[in-house]
């Protein structure tokens, strides 16, 4: 027997239809707005794998932290100096991770602190006293740590790796940068350099650690929001010190929120 559909069937799964679209709509924003981005560096799986340290641990911590807001976190791996103009530019929502130098609060805005860096000078062994030529990376011009050396030449290099190999052979007498992070590279990708070059204690400044969103777009400001109440709860709940304990972070560079930093 054939059977044939009524108007009142049609007219009902059109709206069935029409619900489903509707629902759709409303879910989709919702889930896309549930996710917070980051630029990240060209080694950040790297970092991640081979433990460097400060990193690390906060990328387990924030990420849990989202978690348990109910976001998830997405990254741009892209090179270093790429990694801000993506943020600038409104295209990711915040930089992972960034101390907080001298001249960055021109463009960004900095989460709660996460932890603390320290910045100062590698040195060649076989002559620790020299300070003629100066290099650095990621510091700036607006940055005082310059201004503890009277260099005769200030040289900026790309990246880390660069000033690194110019320190091995002899071509700069120190290269400004931040401990933990060239310390990883002497312990990994670089280790052929670890016995000619270490860093010089004397004279050192610390940083604070942080999340960077752009200061003049209002996604990134919205994300920054999120983030900071990540970063409360994650307090809250004691996921910090775990993840900094589990990864080995020094002490000295904890966020102890309880003390003045």
């Amino acid at each position: 027997m054939y059977f044939r559909p009524t108007v009142n069937v049609y007219h009902w799964a059109w709206k069935c239809v029409f619900l489903c679209f509707i629902v759709t709509c409303a879910i989709l924003p919702q889930a896309q707005a549930k996710q917070v981005t980051f630029a990240v560096g060209h080694d950040h799986d790297k970092m991640l794998s081979a433990n460097y340290p400060i990193y690390r641990a906060n990328w387990e911590f924030i990420n849990e932290s989202l978690n348990r807001l109910g976001y998830s976190v997405s990254v741009t791996t892209v090179p270093w100096a790429r990694a801000k103009n993506l943020v600038q530019s409104g295209m990711v929502d915040g930089l992972f991770l960034a101390a907080n130098l001298e001249g960055r609060d021109q463009w960004a805005v900095f989460s709660d602190v996460l932890g603390y860096g320290i910045f100062g000078t590698f040195y060649n062994t076989a002559s620790p006293d020299a300070d003629g030529i100066i290099a650095s990376i990621r510091v700036g011009e607006h940055d005082t740590l310059l201004a503890h050396y009277k260099s005769i030449e200030t040289l900026e290099v790309a990246t880390a790796q660069e000033g690194m190999r110019l320190l091995h052979l002899g071509k700069v007498d120190r290269l400004i940068m931040s401990e933990s992070y060239g310390q990883y590279l002497l312990d990994t990708e670089l280790s052929e350099y670890d016995e000619t070059i270490d860093f010089d204690l004397s004279i050192i400044e610390r940083r604070t650690v942080h999340i960077a969103f752009a200061k003049y777009h209002k996604q990134s400001l919205e994300a920054l929001d999120i983030v900071n109440q990540a970063i409360a709860l994650g307090f809250e709940e004691d996921l910090y010190i775990p993840a900094m304990k589990r990864n080995g972070v020094p002490e000295r560079m904890w966020f102890k929120p309880d003390l003045t930093p």
